[in-house]
């Protein structure tokens, strides 16, 4: 029978196998021929191993850059709560950073690097106010900056200002700006051609009036007005949605003609009628309206403030009831309508067949 003796030192760490047979070694009766997860002591025993926590992910190549490029060029730029502009890491790293500088709002944020990233950071300044201006051409196109129909705007410098500038016949163009000094852009509208499409008896398409909310018993909608020379088309859809979907029917029932009274016109939705909305926000003393005109632009109607907040009507998030939604635009190009939300097209009529 063999007898194997205990061993009460360790402090010789782990022997390698090739070594495994010298029992002449000095060190031999203080090693182990495996010592996983323990760590010996200079004293002869064991330590059970500590615990493990994750620093960074591996880097999967190489490490990779990341940058901040700073508006003004002298703010304080901090990543990682160290002061430095610049950090090589590794693909997958998260970082945080914060950008500072006197007489500026404050920016910071998080960003996952997954490749070599030069990030740009412009600090708005507190008080300094510039001009932005859009020229265009043609000179009766209408310029949209910051959601309002203008051909200029005030902004704190360093500001960012998203502009569309669109005209019936045009292809709409719209970008964002950042606002470094006085600038004036001037945009040159493309001609859209496009085959003449034929809608009957409805006559040629004309404009798009405009997209309101209307409430349908206990069920809110947006409403599309569109004008042909022959009346109006009414698209509804619901008020969640940016644009009616690929599948939307456009049909006769939606069609009404009439003497540009649209108060009196009446649209189908779910089998029961209603009235269709033309809509502009309007505030006087307290009071919130819906204003519904007419082809002469007389007001004939609308939507009171105590109605609205019976009715939980929505609200935008400055906590304003939402009357008519400016964010849309509408292009008639030949006999073909494009609607654009926010400067991206969403949604085209040509001709009843829906595109």
């Amino acid at each position: 029978m063999s007898i194997k003796p205990t061993r009460m030192q360790f402090n010789g760490g782990e022997l390698s196998p090739w070594l495994q047979g010298r029992t002449d070694i000095a060190k031999y009766d203080k090693t182990a021929k495996l010592c996983r997860n323990f760590i010996p002591l200079v004293e002869g025993s064991l330590k059970r191993r500590g615990g493990t926590h994750f620093v960074a992910q591996t880097p999967v190549e190489e490490d990779i850059l990341f940058q901040i490029l700073p508006t003004p060029s002298e703010a304080k730029v901090l990543i990682n709560g160290v002061e430095r502009s610049s950090i090589r890491v590794a693909r997958g790293d998260k970082l945080y950073y914060e950008v500072s500088y006197d007489g500026y709002s404050e920016s910071s944020g998080n960003y996952v690097v997954l490749e070599d990233t030069s990030l740009e950071v412009a600090l708005v300044s507190k008080s300094e106010l510039l001009t932005f201006t859009v020229e265009a051409e043609p000179l009766d196109a209408t310029i949209v900056l910051n959601g309002y129909k203008r051909q200029s705007v005030r902004v704190l410098k360093n500001s960012t200002v998203e502009y569309q500038v669109y005209k019936d016949g045009y292809i709409l163009q719209s970008g964002s700006v950042l606002v470094t000094d006085n600038k004036t852009l001037s945009i040159v509208l493309e001609p859209d051609e496009l085959a003449q499409i034929d809608y009957g008896d409805w006559g040629n398409l004309e404009k798009f009036v405009g997209c309101a909310v209307f409430l349908s018993s206990d069920y809110f909608y947006k409403s599309w007005v569109i004008k042909f020379s022959n009346g109006y088309l009414g698209v509804v859809f619901n008020y969640g949605d940016t644009a009616p979907d690929a599948n939307y029917v456009v049909s006769d029932e939606m069609f009404f003609k009439t003497n540009y009274d649209l108060y009196n016109a009446i649209i189908k939705v779910g089998g029961v009628y209603y009235t269709p909305c033309v809509a502009v926000r309007g505030a006087v003393d307290d009071i919130i309206v819906i204003w519904y005109y007419d082809e002469d632009g007389s007001c004939i109607g609308g939507i009171d403030y105590f109605t609205a907040n019976l009715s939980y009507w929505p609200k935008d998030e400055d906590g304003k009831y939402i009357m008519e939604d400016n964010d849309y635009v509408g292009v008639v190009s030949g006999n073909v309508l494009k609607v654009y939300y926010k400067g991206r097209l969403v949604w085209e009529l040509k001709g009843k067949s829906h595109v």
